[in-house]
Parts: C-alpha cells; sequence; structure tokens
C-alpha cells in the first residue's frame, strides 16, 4: 500500500483539544490532543512506539503523562507501530504548531536534525547515543552500559551452571553497549563464566525489537544449551525471553530471566514474576519529565544531557526479593562505579 502524504493523512474530529488525530488506517498511527490544558499553555507532543513494551515507552508514556497533570500543558501524543515514519510525525507535530516535540528512540535524532522548516518547535530525543547530538536540540542519552554491569554481576552470582546468556534486540552499537557492560560485569565475578549473545535482527531492521516469538526461540536455544540465567535487552521481544523462562524451569532446575529499561518483575503476569531475577533499569520517565519541566521554565538548553549511575539515571531492580542474598554486594560494586574505581567498558565512543 502506498503512503499517503500527512496532509491527506491527517483527519480531525470535534473541538483541536479534544481531537483524535487519525494518521493513516493502514498504519495504525495515532495521535491524540488532551482536554485538560488552559489555552494559553503550550502544546508539548510526544512521538513514540506503542505502549505495553515494558521498556522505553511505557516510561516515556508515564513520565510524559505524569507531567501532563502536574503542568497541565496540551497534550498531542503521536503513536505508531511502524519504523519508517519517523519524518512523518515530526512533520506532523510540526503542523500542529507543537512548542516542544519529545521523540522516543534514537531513530528519531537523524530525521530531527534533517527538518530545516520547523517553525517554533523545539526538538528532544529520548535515549540517544552517548555523543549524538541534533540541530539546535537536546539529547537524553543513558550510560545503559552501567545498569549491564550491574546485572551482570548479578547474573554471575546467581548462575548455577557459570553459562549466562544475553539476546539483544537489533545489532547496533547501542544494544551491543548493553552486552559490553553485561559481559564486563559478569566476568568480573568469575572470568571463566560462558557468555553467550544474539541478536534478534541485523543492523536497520528493528522488528528486534517487537517480536516476542523470536525472544521466546532465543531463549529456549540457550537455556537448552545451558545457559540458567538470560538478559534481554530487546524491547518488546524481551517479552518471549520472560516467558520461556518460566517454560524451561524445573522443580530440579529453575532458569532466570533479567528485564531491561523498566522494573519488569512489575509490569509481567504473576505467573512470570518468580522468574524474573532483576531488571537493568533506565529512568525514561524521569528524563521526560524533566524536559518537560526545564521547558515550562525557560531552562531547557541544546546538547546532551546524560543519565548514568551517579545521577541515579540508570540502576537495576531488586521486585520479588530475589537479589536479597547478594544485594550488599551489588551495592558495593555500583558504589566502585560512582566512585570512579570502577570503568565500566562500551560499545559506542
Amino acid at each position: 500500500m502506498s503512503r499517503p502524504s500527512v496532509r491527506r493523512l491527517l483527519v480531525i474530529g470535534g473541538v483541536a483539544l479534544s481531537a483524535t488525530l487519525l494518521l493513516a488506517a493502514c498504519s495504525g498511527k495515532t495521535a491524540t490532543t488532551g482536554t485538560t490544558a488552559k489555552s494559553d499553555a503550550p502544546t508539548i507532543a510526544l512521538l513514540y512506539g506503542t505502549t505495553g513494551d515494558f521498556s522505553i515507552m511505557d516510561g516515556a508514556y508515564n513520565g510524559y503523562t505524569k507531567a501532563q497533570k502536574d503542568l497541565g500543558f496540551k497534550e498531542l501524543k503521536l503513536s505508531s507501530p511502524n519504523t519508517d515514519d519517523y519524518q512523518d510525525r515530526i512533520n506532523l507535530a510540526i503542523s500542529q504548531n507543537a512548542d516542544l516535540a519529545i521523540g522516543v528512540g534514537f531513530q528519531f535524532a537523524q530525521p530531527m536534525t534533517s527538518t530545516t522548516k520547523r517553525g517554533n518547535t523545539k526538538f528532544v530525543d529520548i535515549d540517544t547515543d552517548k555523543g549524538t547530538t541534533i540541530t539546535d536540540g537536546t539529547t537524553i542519552s543513558f550510560a545503559a552500559n552501567e545498569s549491564s554491569y550491574l546485572v551482570g554481576v548479578a547474573a554471575a552470582l546467581t548462575s548455577k551452571t557459570k553459562h549466562i546468556g544475553f539476546v539483544g534486540g537489533v545489532d547496533q552499537p547501542s544494544i551491543q553497549d548493553f552486552f559490553v557492560g553485561f559481559e564486563a560485569g559478569a566476568k568480573s565475578v568469575d572470568k571463566s563464566i560462558q557468555v553467550d549473545s544474539t541478536y534478534l535482527s541485523p543492523l536497520g531492521d528493528f522488528t528486534g525489537f517487537s517480536n516476542p516469538t523470536k525472544g521466546k526461540e532465543a531463549a529456549a536455544s540457550m537455556y537448552a544449551g545451558g545457559a540458567d540465567v538470560i538478559y534481554a535487552a530487546a524491547g518488546g521481544s524481551g517479552q518471549g525471553v520472560y516467558e520461556q523462562a518460566k517454560s524451561s524451569s524445573t522443580q530440579a532446575s529453575k532458569v532466570w530471566a533479567i528485564g531491561v529499561d523498566g522494573d519488569v518483575y512489575k509490569q509481567v503476569d504473576k505467573d512470570i514474576q518468580p522468574y524474573i531475577l532483576t531488571s537493568a533499569t533506565k529512568n525514561v520517565d524521569v528524563a521526560v519529565e524533566d524536559v518537560i519541566k526545564e521547558y515550562e521554565k525557560g531552562d531547557l538548553k541544546p546538547g546532551e544531557k546524560r543519565y548514568d549511575v551517579k545521577s541515579g539515571g540508570v540502576g537495576y531492580s531488586t521486585s520479588g526479593g530475589n537479589l536479597d542474598s547478594i544485594e550488599s554486594k551489588l551495592e558495593a560494586v555500583k558504589k566502585q562505579i560512582v566512585d570512579g574505581g570502577i570503568t565500566v567498558p562500551t560499545a559506542l565512543k
């Protein structure tokens, strides 16, 4: 099916502040404006994928929603499951006179930079790679290698087989950064530990972030091969890894999964929770709230803002109590990272 232009895609029903904008029935893109803002409030657009990913989309949506309740700006939610319409959503935010457009995901960096006719719309890209810049825009990056190092330590301390695994969504530097940190953390505990790794899609193919079936198949293979702890840095595909942890466990031999970005233990079904060891957390919700508050105060500056262990931007979860016996060791490692005693390797320049 050919893709219609943004102008043709836009259909507005009702008054502007309560309209639901249907972008394309064939693509599933939707945009929604809020109803509780004052007439002189700024319009802030959130450009995101779909919620329910147990990852950055849920975090961004939650942070945006909380900020709107606190500040009362006009909402413009531009949601799409597609991986080829980033420019369309940027153009739509501009056409709707958004004062601030927040893109969720590194994929927005390039089209934001190449967009020259942006009117008065300011750009922010959340969860970009370290060192990424946007012309006259703001980027938010997270030290995913540091949180991954911490859960790597947890995996090595928990594993009984001395064999663990990593499932990445897409084979690209930003996801490789999770693996590099995870492997380094595990090997800091046991240099001989075996660390398997696989990626669900190649560079440039973002379907690896939204295919739970592939995640499940990859995890099944690793568990069958002897791994008893698997870290999933694969967005929505991680759901398959979490489900497989339950399926591959027996009374005689329990296996674990490690989540990413959000506290996965709180997000999965109760029957999956006993198999979630921990999650490498990324406080995307806090970052979204921060940039919106900074914008409202007039303090939002162009350039990169970094969230790391020291700033509290990344870390690990303790829900379920599965880390109780090793938490003191993890906290000691965390302190060493904060104090500079441990420099976590990275796949990024």
